[in-house]
C-alpha cells in the first residue's frame, strides 16, 4: 500500500515540474489553442500539449517505484505483455493527439488512428472473452474482440468530448483513475492499481496549471491517451477470472461520460448531421448555458462521477451488480427528468421510435402520406420556427425532396435543427443536392441543405429561379438576427449554392 502512495506522489511531483516546461515549449513553437469566435470561445490563446507532461509524469512515477520497492517488479513481470502493449498504444495515441492539436486532423483520420492503437492493446492480451452479470456468465466467442474494440473507442472519445472546460477532463480523469485503483486493489490486481494511481498523480500535478483559468490544456494528446489507458484499466480492474469481466461496475464508472457520447450521437444523427460534426450540446455546454461558472461545471460533473465511482466500488465490495445498475439509472434518469441534460435527445429518439412504430402498423395506402417535418431547439430563443415554415413552403413550391436547416452559432447562443424529406426520392440521375453556408456578415450562423429534381429545359434558368426563391428566406433570416444581435454586423451575404450531382 505504501508503494501505491509513493507512486502517486512521485507522479504528482514529476507533473508539477514537467508541465511548466511543456507549456513554455508549446508557446515557443506555436502549439496553442486560439479562440475562433464560433466554437472556441475562450478569450486568449492557451498552450496545448499538456497530455505529454501527464504521460511522462505517470510513466516516471510508476517506474521510479521500482527503485524503492524492487519487490513490485514481480506483478509487472506477470503482466508484461499487457503493460507493454498498453504502453506502446498509449505512446502512439499521444503522438496522434499531438498531431491533431497541431494540424487538426480530420475525424476519420483520428478514428483510424484510434482503431490501430486499440488493436495494439488487444494484441497485448486485453480481450473480453466473457461477461458476468447476476451470476450468469456469457461467453462472447468471436464477438469478444469487436466488443473490446468498441469499449475502448468509446472511452477514448468519451473523455475527449468532455474536455471542453478548464480542468474538467483532468478532474474527471482523477476521479476515474482513483476509483479504478481502489477496485483493482479490492480484486487483487496490484499492477493495475499502481498504473491507475500513477495516472492520478500526473493529473493532480497538471490540475494545478489546468484549473480555471487554465494556463495550459491537455489537448487531444492527453484526453485520448488517458481515455485509452483508463478504459483498459476499467476492464482489468473488473476481472473476476481469466478474461471474465463483471461489466456493471466499469460501465457505471463511465456512465456519465458515455451518456454524453450517446446523446451527441443521437443529437447529430436524428437531426440529419454527421457524427463528426462539432457542436455545443454536450453536458458541460448545457451547464454553461444555464449560467454555471467553469468551476461549478467542474464541481457538478465531478460530483456525478464521484457518485458513480462510489456506487461501483460498493457494488464490487458487496458483489452486487444490482447496486451498480440502480446507481447508473438513477443518475442518468435524474439528468433527463430534471431536463438538465439529455431531455431533448431522448425526446427526439422517442419521436423517431413512435414514427417507426406507426409506420409499421399503418395499412398500405395508394397515396403515401407526406412525412412530418422534425425540428428541435437546443439553445436560444430566436423564432427559427417561422423561418423553418418559410422553407417548407419553399420546398412545396419548388417540389424539393429534402430540406435541412442546421443553426449552430455559439457566439450568439443559438442552436436549432430541422429536417424534412419525402418518402419517395426522384431518380438518381435527375437528383441534385446543394449545401449553403449561412452568414450574417462575418457571423457564421449555420448551414442550409436542399435536394431536388432537375427540371426540363436550361439548367441555368431553373437554377436562377431556385436562387430567386431563396431570397425571402434570406431576408427573414436577416430580420431575425437584426432584431436581436446587438453588435453592428456587416451586410449579410448568402453564398451562391454549389450544385453537385447525387452519386
Amino acid at each position: 500500500m505504501t508503494a501505491i502512495v509513493v507512486a502517486l506522489l512521485l507522479a504528482l511531483l514529476c507533473s508539477l515540474v514537467l508541465t511548466p516546461v511543456v507549456r513554455v515549449i508549446a508557446l515557443r513553437v506555436g502549439l496553442i489553442d486560439k479562440p475562433d469566435g464560433h466554437r472556441k470561445l475562450h478569450k486568449e490563446a492557451v498552450a496545448l500539449g499538456g497530455g505529454v507532461a501527464i504521460a511522462i509524469a505517470a510513466f516516471l512515477g510508476g517506474a521510479l517505484v521500482f527503485s524503492f520497492y524492487p519487490g513490485w517488479a514481480r506483478p509487472f513481470q506477470e503482466n508484461a505483455r499487457f503493460l507493454v502493449g498498453l504502453g506502446g498504444a498509449a505512446g502512439l495515441i499521444c503522438l496522434v493527439g499531438l498531431m491533431d492539436d497541431w494540424l487538426e486532423l480530420r475525424g476519420r483520420q483520428k478514428l483510424a488512428a484510434q482503431v490501430v492503437t486499440v488493436l495494439i492493446v488487444v494484441l497485448g492480451g486485453l480481450v473480453i472473452e466473457s461477461v458476468e452479470i447476476f451470476g450468469l456468465r456469457v461467453e462472447l466467442g468471436l464477438l469478444g474482440i469487436p466488443i473490446t474494440v468498441c469499449w475502448l473507442l468509446g472511452t477514448i472519445n468519451a473523455l475527449n468530448l468532455i474536455d471542453g472546460v478548464d480542468g474538467l477532463a483532468t478532474t474527471v480523469g482523477i476521479v476515474l483513475s482513483l476509483t479504478m485503483a481502489a477496485m483493482a486493489l479490492m480484486l487483487g490486481h496490484v499492477a493495475d492499481a499502481l498504473v491507475a494511481v500513477a495516472i492520478a498523480g500526473g493529473l493532480l500535478g497538471f490540475l494545478v496549471f489546468n484549473f480555471p483559468p487554465a494556463k495550459i490544456y491537455m489537448g487531444d494528446s492527453g484526453s485520448m491517451t488517458i481515455g485509452l489507458v483508463l478504459g483498459a484499466l476499467a476492464i482489468r480492474s473488473s476481472l473476476k477470472g481469466p478474461a471474465t469481466v463483471a461489466m456493471a461496475a466499469p460501465v457505471l464508472i463511465w456512465a456519465v461520460l458515455l451518456f454524453d457520447v450517446g446523446a451527441a450521437i443521437l443529437r447529430r444523427k436524428l437531426t440529419g448531421q454527421s457524427v463528426y460534426t462539432t457542436d455545443r450540446g454536450h453536458l458541460h455546454h448545457v451547464l454553461q448555458k444555464r449560467g454555471f461558472s467553469r468551476r461549478k461545471i467542474v464541481f457538478f460533473i465531478g460530483l456525478l462521477c464521484v457518485v458513480c465511482g462510489v456506487g461501483a466500488m460498493v457494488s464490487v465490495y458487496q458483489k452486487s451488480e444490482l447496486m451498480a445498475i440502480a446507481t447508473g439509472l438513477t443518475v442518468i434518469t435524474t439528468l433527463v427528468l430534471t431536463q438538465i441534460f439529455g431531455h431533448s435527445e431522448v425526446s427526439l429518439l422517442v419521436r423517431r421510435i413512435r414514427s417507426l412504430f406507426e409506420s409499421m402498423l399503418r395499412l398500405p395506402m395508394k397515396h403515401k402520406p407526406t412525412p412530418k417535418p422534425v425540428s428541435s431547439r437546443f439553445d436560444g430563443d430566436r423564432d427559427w420556427d417561422t423561418l423553418w415554415q418559410s422553407l417548407l413552403a419553399f420546398a412545396e413550391e419548388f417540389d424539393l425532396s429534402l430540406v435541412q436547416l442546421n443553426v449552430n452559432s455559439p457566439s450568439i447562443g443559438e442552436e436549432f435543427h430541422a429536417f424534412w424529406e419525402r418518402k419517395e426520392h426522384p431518380p438518381q440521375l435527375r437528383m441534385w443536392r446543394t449545401e449553403v453556408p449561412l452568414f450574417h456578415g462575418k457571423l457564421a450562423v449555420g448551414r442550409l441543405t436542399i435536394c431536388g429534381t432537375s427540371r426540363e429545359g436550361a439548367t441555368c434558368a431553373w437554377m436562377a429561379e431556385l436562387i430567386e426563391g431563396l431570397k425571402p428566406f434570406e431576408q427573414k433570416m436577416r430580420e431575425l438576427l437584426d432584431d436581436q444581435v446587438t453588435e453592428r454586423i456587416p451586410e449579410p451575404k448568402m453564398l451562391s449554392p454549389t450544385v453537385t450531382a447525387a452519386r
